[in-house]
């Protein structure tokens, strides 16, 4: 009779969906600055605002919980997943600056594939977060397994290659070769929150489904 008095929870779910569909977003336009490189600069704009955007709503999100008496599921999961989130965007802004800058000649396969393979993570992290929003069953850890473990080939067979390109090298060559040793690093650092991010979810679907 008088629930209209209790107080409601914020829309934590909504938001973090929200979240995640700009994460998912900032993934995809790294993918096609990569694919097609004539994308490349408006590509780079996008990221940018898409990223400043999820800056706006991961301060939301954090001041909505501090202000919380009631949240949908454990305080501590809504703070995990939306920093996490918030790093993994972060995260793939950085790879973005530095595919911007360096202005590559020309795309490394192994690059191109990596970012694919981030994104069908990303994608499953989705699925994820719509089953932890119903309180459904929703863990996907052999495929985000297999994915975590094709990428982790993919990176390897990227650094061979240029360990391989050592014959005679111009100085050129050289910055190259640095250049994306550097953008491999951030490539992993990204996948590693990715694969953070996961861990989260499955542990809040587990908990809560």
């Amino acid at each position: 009779m008088f629930s209209f008095l209790m107080p409601k929870s914020p829309p934590f779910f909504p938001l973090l969906k929200e979240q995640n569909l700009l994460l998912r977003e900032i993934g995809r336009h790294v993918v096609s600055m990569l694919e097609n490189p004539q994308v490349m600069n408006q590509a780079h704009k996008e990221i940018a605002l898409l990223e400043a955007k999820g800056d706006r709503l991961h301060a939301q999100i954090l001041r909505l919980l501090s202000q919380a008496f009631i949240t949908p599921i454990d305080r501590e999961d809504i703070l995990r997943i939306n920093q996490e989130q918030e790093d993994c965007m972060d995260s793939l802004q950085r790879l973005d600056t530095r595919l911007h800058i360096f202005e590559f000649p020309r795309i490394r396969f192994p690059m191109l594939q990596l970012t694919k393979l981030a994104q069908e993570m990303l994608d499953i992290t989705q699925i994820m977060l719509d089953g932890l929003c119903l309180r459904k069953d929703s863990h996907k850890t052999h495929a985000f397994r297999d994915l975590r473990h094709e990428s982790d080939m993919v990176m390897t067979t990227g650094l061979a290659e240029l360990m391989e390109d050592r014959g005679n090298l111009t100085p050129k060559d050289v910055l190259l070769a640095l250049q994306w040793s550097q953008c491999y690093e951030r490539m992993d650092i990204t996948l590693e929150h990715i694969n953070t991010l996961a861990e989260t979810l499955d542990e809040a679907v587990l908990k809560h489904a």
